[in-house]
């Protein structure tokens, strides 16, 4: 593995190899394996998402006839790649994911545009179909298999801090009751999540959230408060403390908090009226909105990782299979926002993909630098 010299193995030297050693060891991943070992895993993984190969086949295909890709990768057959993502513990690839999303958050000072703001994570689920004759394991429908991602964004870094699969038939309100959340961080998130009891732990435990309203939600406003130039800029059109739920009835909130409408359009341009909820009273309502509207950012990431990385067809059947294969895509988009960072290239995350995608096998000096590469012309 250190005398190979192509680019994709410099891929690797964004993890610490003391971590990674100490996680091999961890897992004893490599106990008697000779070939397929857990960094030259990783690295067809890598490599399988960097180009987006059609199949199983087509990689191997590839394999068998790329002698600069030889360098690096040895031939293997395809039941020996499925094997082994069938059966090496999906959780390696899944802390290799989270230490590199904790290097992309060392250090990092909060954007300008968050400073008045604070931390802001981001909640929402994407669920990825699957042939449920081959993954039986991922019943969503009576015909129809599938997984959902439930993923926390982080607004600062614009990239994944964690990412809970679970099968598609699983509610999003299960994974909210289960996840830890920071006091003094501001967390957004859809309809789906929309929860009487655990908005008022948040309150309890000053957690923040910022969400929206369903549209049979019963509001009683309490008062109604001033809007300002920049709130009416924004076409805020009402700013108010309420109370939420039906007195009725147990489903109602002990404690107040705050609706935020925004007259906006829809994709048709079509003008609609937005009802945020949120337990955020220090800030304008017109931030309120700006707020809501970047819950966006993390349905880009879902969109970027669907059209760029190979997360649809897989190399395994079994569960751990599809983990693993979910969880290096991950890593690949880790380490090219690394990347990306620690370079300050100037581009687009799309163009610096297809940069590397295109010099994937080219051969590297022993005197290689990821930033000067970069930066090249």
């Amino acid at each position: 593995m250190n005398n190979c010299t192509i680019l994709l193995t410099k891929l690797l030297d964004v993890i610490d190899r003391n971590f990674l050693k100490g996680l091999i060891d961890k897992y004893n991943s490599d106990y008697k394996v000779h070939k397929l070992t857990t960094e030259v895993h990783l690295l067809y993984l890598l490599y399988f998402h960097l180009t987006k190969k059609e199949s199983l086949e087509d990689f191997i295909c590839d394999l068998e006839n790329n002698n600069q890709l030889n360098r690096t990768l040895p031939k293997i057959s395809k039941s020996q790649l499925s094997r082994k993502n069938e059966s090496r513990p999906h959780e390696i690839f899944f802390e290799i994911f989270q230490h590199l999303f904790d290097k992309l958050n060392a250090n990092k000072g909060l954007q300008e545009t968050l400073k008045e703001i604070g931390f802001v994570k981001i909640l929402d689920s994407s669920t990825i179909s699957l042939c449920l004759s081959l993954f039986p394991w991922a019943k969503f429908r009576s015909t129809k298999g599938g997984i959902k991602l439930h993923t926390l964004y982080d607004l600062n870094t614009n990239a994944p801090e964690n990412i809970i699969i679970s099968d598609a038939i699983i509610h999003d309100k299960e994974i909210f009751d289960n996840l830890t959340f920071n006091p003094s961080y501001t967390y957004l998130f859809d309809r789906a999540y929309i929860k009487y009891q655990k908005f008022d732990e948040f309150i309890d435990n000053d957690i923040y959230f910022v969400t929206r309203a369903k549209s049979n939600t019963k509001i009683e406003i309490i008062r109604f408060l001033d809007l300002n130039a920049k709130d009416k800029e924004a076409n805020v059109i009402l700013d108010a403390d309420i109370m939420l739920g039906d007195h009725t009835s147990k489903t109602r909130m002990k404690q107040e908090i705050r609706l935020v409408k925004v007259k906006t359009t829809d994709r048709n341009g079509n003008e609609k009226t937005i009802d945020i909820l949120t337990n955020r009273f220090d800030l304008d309502a017109h931030v309120i909105a700006y707020l809501y509207k970047k819950r966006w950012q993390i349905e880009l990431f879902f969109k970027w990782i669907k059209q760029h990385l190979k997360i649809k067809s897989f190399f395994g059947q079994n569960k751990n299979a599809v983990l693993t294969q979910i969880y290096s895509a991950v890593i690949l988009f880790l380490i090219l926002k690394l990347l990306e960072k620690e370079s300050e290239f100037k581009g687009s995350l799309l163009k610096l993909t297809r940069k590397i995608k295109y010099s994937i096998c080219s051969v590297t000096t022993n005197d290689f630098n990821w930033n000067r590469w970069i930066n090249s012309s």
